[in-house]
């Protein structure tokens, strides 16, 4: 039942992150730290990250997994539409870019699974979550970096 549950947060987390990248919200740096540190304190409290009969394997793919979900996470966070409105107010939007990033990190993480099955490696679904919390943390902090390099607030003449 532990897997079923995991298994149904991170699809509802997935849905989440695709509607939120994908329509138009706006930028707050505060929120956007939040949900992925929640998701990367439950999936390390939920333990068994490493399979101990494959302790090497599991290590080196757990660290993939995070270099991975770091480096297209940042991918992410590059190609978000990002802009100040006129009354100051910052917003973001994923554009056909960002999609694509978004279907090679789906792609990545599925391959490293189905490598590390191959080998026999059954580390616990806690590393889907810290490598989804990884993922998220990067594309935010690349989205909030952008936001405060746009010009500052414009202001508006009657």
């Amino acid at each position: 039942m532990h897997e079923v549950l995991n298994a149904l947060i991170v699809v509802a987390v997935v849905v989440l992150v695709i509607v939120r990248r994908f329509t138009r919200r706006r930028v707050d740096e505060r929120r956007s730290l939040v949900f992925p540190l929640v998701i990367g304190v439950v999936g390390i409290a939920q333990g068994h990250l490493i399979d101990a009969h494959h302790a090497e394997l599991s290590t080196g793919l757990l660290a993939a997994e995070i270099a991975a979900a770091l480096l297209l996470g940042l991918g992410l966070g590059a190609t978000t539409h990002v802009w100040r409105e006129a009354d100051g107010s910052l917003w973001s939007r994923g554009t056909w870019a960002t999609f694509g990033v978004f279907v090679a990190s789906i792609a990545v993480r599925g391959g490293l699974y189905a490598l590390g099955h191959a080998a026999g490696a059954r580390p616990g679904s806690g590393t889907v979550l810290i490598s989804v919390a990884a993922w998220l943390l990067a594309q935010n902090a690349v989205i909030s970096w952008r936001s405060r390099e746009l010009p500052g607030r414009v202001s508006v003449q009657p």
